[in-house]
């Protein structure tokens, strides 16, 4: 491979951490309801069932609305336990499909950011945090202008969460 085969863009990603004012048990639980589990399984069957994309489009808007679906949980904390960590954390893999093929048809490599990444966290007052990076300039490093418009639905539909957990909507959130 000679240096002309990579590429390195370099830009600034802005990372929003919201105080929820709710103890990890509860704000995890009340994410988990307005983040609802996804099953890739379903999603296949659903198109091989004959309805191609068009069932899957449908079962995506039944399921995430104009919010986002959980696709996968990863919760490190009884492994973490055991090196004596008491503080939690979880971390959710959260999508929209028909937003996210707005932006896979650009460039396939969106999945990297794609689902987006939130973590819940406790923190040592009782207090819970939810993290997450601007999705806008994660894909300001593919340098396509249209991942960036079509990445406004996704910082929407974070949005839409936020307000359905009665979570302030950082102005950021909602510009490119």
């Amino acid at each position: 491979m000679s240096e002309q085969d990579v590429s390195v863009l370099s830009r600034p990603v802005r990372r929003f951490v919201i105080q929820t004012g709710r103890p990890f048990d509860q704000f995890r639980k009340q994410w988990e309801r307005a983040v609802p589990a996804w099953s890739w399984g379903t999603a296949v069957a659903e198109a091989k069932g004959g309805g191609g994309w068009p069932a899957l489009e449908n079962l995506s808007n039944r399921s995430a609305g104009d919010g986002l679906v959980n696709i996968s949980t990863f919760d490190p904390g009884p492994v973490m336990r055991l090196a004596g960590h008491e503080l939690r954390a979880v971390t959710y893999l959260a999508d929209n499909l028909v937003i996210e093929e707005g932006l896979y048809k650009h460039d396939p490599a969106i999945i990297e950011y794609l689902p987006v990444r939130l973590t819940i966290s406790e923190q040592p007052d009782g207090d819970s945090t939810l993290t997450f990076d601007k999705p806008c300039d994660l894909f300001g490093g593919y340098a396509i202008a249209d991942l960036v418009e079509h990445g406004t639905q996704v910082e929407e539909a974070i949005a839409t969460v936020l307000r359905k957990v009665n979570l302030p909507v950082p102005p950021e959130l909602t510009k490119p």
